[in-house]
């Protein structure tokens, strides 16, 4: 690697819990394996000198890690209609369901067929929100945990029609960000937040009926803040809801640049395609690193050999997910990758006190 020379007491690639000492010059810093080494697997990361260990300067390629995407998907009682907001008949007081032409029978017809096609590269897990049929609770834990090959444990979850509840949008995504903060893989971690209408459920005090946008933007941000992106889907005719969704999918990190900002679907196509995207961004621009680095400031990011920059905003750059211990990235790199056209992707890790150039 040419800039092997430059790097003395840099410890180069994915962390494996090897320990780094700066300033001994009385050692050759160890590049063996220094072009690239795509197995992830750490070699002897450390020279010996006189006065001790040093770090070595070697290169790793990221490894692509499935990531964890659970669907925090709306079954209020308005999840019963067609897409354009229309009942279908009502018995006894109570809106008849519109079956597979409505929300709740289009929407999970294509979550059902995203995630069969994708089981192998993206861990998926599913939460429903609210879990009874007249009020605003929310269980603590997805219906569906994270997991490998969940497509049959998802599908027997979404045959159940909703019921009458409301829209309790902040306490399902706060269970989210406590169920995914948690969760003991360093796997990159988001949330896909899918919704028909204007939050509710207000704290307590208030009327159920009460709008609870501001809560639920809070809870979009706090889950981004902690390295956990949200991409959000508005389902049907939101009009009302239109403000919120778009400022909760530009709170999550996750916007799409034309407007509206967040995703809107009408039919199972429509769910089909945006799912589409958003697990190819996710499936090819994640990158686990194992371990959080050793001085998680201290890091360079490369794809192939030119420098990408850091971007908290994840318009066109790198990221940490959640606990520092994946990367993904953004933009026109994601694009590259997706497409091929970006074949590496590297990390440098420096030691703490000497700072990559």
């Amino acid at each position: 690697m040419s800039r092997a020379n430059a790097l003395f007491g840099i410890c180069a690639g994915l962390f494996l819990g090897v320990g780094c000492t700066a300033g001994i010059k009385t050692a050759a810093p160890n590049v063996a394996g220094d072009a690239g080494n795509n197995s992830g697997a750490g070699g002897d990361m450390a020279g010996v000198g006189a006065d001790g260990p040093v770090c070595g300067i070697k290169t790793f390629g990221l490894r692509m890690v499935p990531p964890d995407l659970l669907i925090v998907l709306d079954k209020s009682g308005s999840m019963n209609e067609l897409p354009d907001g229309t009942t279908c008949g009502r018995d006894g007081g109570v809106t008849n369901s519109c079956g597979a032409m409505g929300k709740w029978g289009q929407m999970t017809a294509a979550i059902n067929d995203v995630v069969k096609q994708t089981d192998t590269s993206i861990r998926w897990g599913l939460e429903t929100f609210p879990d009874d049929n007249d009020g605003c609770a929310v269980t603590a834990t997805p219906v569906v945990p994270i997991d490998n090959m969940n497509a049959p444990t998802i599908a027997a979850a979404t045959i159940a029609e909703p019921g009458s509840g409301r829209t309790p949008t902040r306490t399902a995504l706060v269970n989210a960000g406590t169920y995914l903060g948690s969760f003991p893989d360093a796997n990159p971690k988001f949330v896909l937040l899918a919704t028909d209408g204007l939050p509710n459920c207000a704290p307590a005090g208030q009327s159920t009926a009460t709008s609870d946008a501001e809560g639920a933007i809070t809870a979009v941000t706090n889950l981004a803040s902690s390295g956990i992106p949200v991409f959000v889907v508005g389902i049907g005719s939101v009009t009302d809801a239109q403000t919120t969704l778009t400022a909760m999918a530009v709170a999550g990190g996750q916007p799409q640049a034309a407007d509206p900002k967040y995703y809107p679907v009408s039919s199972t196509a429509e769910l089909v395609s945006v799912l589409g995207t958003i697990g190819g961004m996710i499936g090819k621009c994640s990158f686990g690193l194992g371990s959080q680095p050793p001085d998680p400031t201290n890091i360079a990011v490369y794809g192939d050999d030119m420098r990408i920059p850091k971007d908290t905003g994840h318009t066109d750059g790198w990221d940490y997910g959640t606990g520092q211990k994946s990367i993904q990235i953004y933009g026109h790199w994601c694009d590259d990758a997706r497409s091929g056209k970006l074949k590496d992707v590297k990390a440098l890790f420096g030691c703490p006190g000497v700072l990559i150039p």
